[in-house]
């Protein structure tokens, strides 16, 4: 994970908008690994600040203390829209209008409690 869009950042700045972020991190071995943030819980071991990070994908952590600094990869900047896009064509809707009208069956004018249980015969043709 290096290259000129790396930035440094110190562990204490960690907050929820880094989630899903590519990172690398030294673990207390000195070993670098990198991941993408899938979760992180904050203590405190002995009167010190512990950060244990959790990669999204296959589950592992890795635990980091005050001071350490994070190596990440600012998120991707949203595509542009396509030149080609029409403007004009409208949004389809989340849930789209039925193709026919929708009718209910005609039934009797007048409802009664007792026309609720029971219903009129069906004339058959």
């Amino acid at each position: 994970m290096t290259g000129d869009r790396m930035a440094e950042r110190p562990v204490e700045d960690l907050d929820p908008e880094w989630i899903g972020l590519r990172l690398e991190a030294e673990d207390e071995q000195g070993v670098k690994v990198g991941f993408r943030l899938g979760r992180y819980e904050k203590s405190t071991v002995d009167g010190k600040p512990v950060w244990r990070l959790f990669s999204d994908h296959p589950a592992w952590s890795v635990t980091v203390y005050a001071g350490a600094t994070l190596r990440c990869v600012p998120p991707e900047p949203p595509p542009e829209r396509q030149a080609r896009h029409d403007p004009q064509q409208p949004v389809p809707a989340v849930h789209p209008a039925p193709q026919y009208p929708a009718s209910a069956p005609s039934g009797p004018a007048v409802r009664s409690p007792q026309s609720w249980v029971t219903q009129p015969p069906h004339p058959h043709p």
